[in-house]
């Protein structure tokens, strides 16, 4: 018998929509992860045992999706979703279930933003939320009308996710518009704030975004795949200009036309380069240790991307005594101090004095009001500054100091995501959930409890050679013993002789 309906015919034959995809993602460097939601008759637990939300599939390079998609489909057919912003790498480790890289879903991993988004949670009459229940072509032309009202940016994708409505804005470099920005924190943060604002704008015109859905490491529906609950296939449509052209932003211009403040620092390069995370810096030589210096380098580096942060969430540096919005008055730490602080890290950094300058000209132009004043005996000249940080030895705060001086609670630390100007408190926190060692051995625990479960029994040399084929590094046969016994393998062994080296699946 045929099936009339038209949910039920799309349903039939899943065509998945990689050119949508790759029309989001154009870094080709840029790697994408796709997750599902799990079984529900056979969820998967977390490490507290609860049901996880989604189940992780694999991840891959942009530049390799169009060959390998065809063999995805079986995976991504329904309830199928993928990050929308690109990432540095997979997780280093296979997936068990499609025995590819992992995902690895976590803002600090990011590479390049791609899109701002919005998510319109209609198709819903049984809710009260104003516009809930607008189908979703009600809903795609109520938010075509904000956009020609000016109240939002002009959609560059507008899509069906089954029951609502998905927005997108693309955003591109401005130094290279053919990719997107670099996911740099302060970044980040404003496009967040980006985000929040533009859900703000739609949900104040009755339309029922979902303020929650603002973070970076989001996942939306697979273009192609089907919605579970409704049956209908998700849909995008790229919107065009008068003149046939799509519409694509910087992140700084959604942020003006949002009316949100920018500031517009930046870290010199090669500061930058210290600051990236060490998951990210490349070992030349593998077993060489790295010089002292590089530490402090280092830790100055990070000191002044968190000094960039703090400074995108105070919209700007304050006169010394001039109180900001949350209440605190800077009484020690006022523009020109903050200036010689900023000076002193880039220093310590081993950035050229020329780089310096400019960067501390970029934070001077957003300081409140723009340093200097029209006082120059309260605000000395910003080569004054500099040339008395790179004369003199450089000084030395404790990160305590530096929450006291900037205002920094471990709430703020904590929501900044900050790496050093944080309390000890915060900073033990973050040691306590560092997710790569202990992110790493969980996940090898439990590739090797399936595999168990899945193939038998097995050695410890064996399961080292198991690890090794699915790409965990440095998994030899010590450890392979330490997570046998961890997950409950007991070796038997006899009386007398040498011990058999053979582990029975006993918990």
């Amino acid at each position: 018998m045929k099936k009339n309906s038209l949910a039920q015919n799309e349903a039939e034959t899943p065509e998945l929509d990689v050119d949508s995809i790759l029309t989001i993602h154009r870094d080709p460097k840029g790697y994408i992860g796709f997750v599902r939601k799990p079984d529900l008759a056979n969820p998967q637990l977390d490490k507290n045992g609860r049901p996880k939300t989604f189940e992780n599939l694999f991840s891959i390079r942009a530049d390799k999706l169009r060959l390998m998609f065809p063999e995805f489909v079986n995976w991504l057919a329904q309830d199928s979703y993928y990050t929308v912003n690109a990432y540095y790498r997979p997780a280093p480790w296979k997936n068990i279930t499609t025995g590819l890289d992992d995902v690895w879903r976590r803002e600090k991993h990011l590479s390049r933003l791609t899109t701002c988004y919005s998510d319109i949670d209609c198709g819903r009459p049984e809710s009260d939320e104003p516009g809930a229940d607008l189908n979703w072509r009600q809903a795609q032309y109520e938010a075509g009308v904000l956009a020609d009202n000016g109240v939002i940016p002009q959609p560059s994708i507008m899509a069906r996710s089954g029951r609502g409505v998905y927005l997108f804005w693309l955003l591109r470099d401005e130094k290279n518009p053919s990719i997107p920005p670099p996911a740099y924190p302060e970044k980040v943060q404003l496009y967040k704030a980006c985000n929040r604002k533009l859900n703000e704008q739609i949900k104040t015109h009755a339309l029922p975004a979902d303020v929650k859905a603002h973070d970076a490491a989001r996942v939306l529906r697979v273009p192609g795949s089907v919605h579970g609950k409704s049956g209908r296939r998700v849909v995008y449509t790229i919107q065009l200009d008068q003149a046939g052209q799509g519409f694509v932003y910087t992140l700084l211009e959604i942020a003006s036309f949002l009316k949100i403040p920018i500031m517009k620092s930046d870290l010199p390069v090669a500061t930058r380069a210290l600051a990236k995370p060490p998951q990210y810096r490349r070992t030349k030589n593998l077993g060489a240790a790295p010089l002292r210096s590089k530490g402090r380098q280092a830790l100055n580096a990070l000191r002044a991307q968190d000094l960039l942060l703090i400074e995108n969430w105070r919209g700007g540096f304050n006169r010394r005594g001039e109180k900001y919005d949350n209440g605190f008055i800077p009484y020690a730490a006022g523009r020109c101090y903050i200036l010689r602080m900023y000076a002193t890290f880039l220093c310590g950094a081993k950035e050229p004095l020329e780089k310096t300058k400019q960067a501390l000209e970029a934070m001077a132009a957003n300081m409140k009001p723009p340093y200097p004043s029209d006082s120059p005996a309260d605000d000395p000249p910003i080569i004054d500054i500099l040339q008395s940080v790179y004369k003199k030895p450089l000084l030395k705060w404790t990160n305590e100091m530096l929450c006291k001086l900037l205002g920094v609670t471990d709430d703020v630390a904590r929501e900044l995501e900050l790496q050093t100007i944080r309390s000890n408190m915060v900073t033990i926190e973050a040691d306590k959930a560092r997710p790569l060692r202990g992110e790493i051995i969980e996940k090898r625990r439990d590739y090797a409890r399936q595999y168990i479960e899945k193939y038998g029994r097995l050695t410890a040399r064996q399961l080292a050679n198991v690890y090794e084929q699915a790409g965990f590094v440095g998994a030899n046969r010590g450890t392979a013993n330490q997570d046998l016994n961890a997950i409950g393998f007991k070796m038997y062994r006899p009386t007398g002789g040498r011990p058999r080296k053979t582990y029975k699946g006993k918990k």
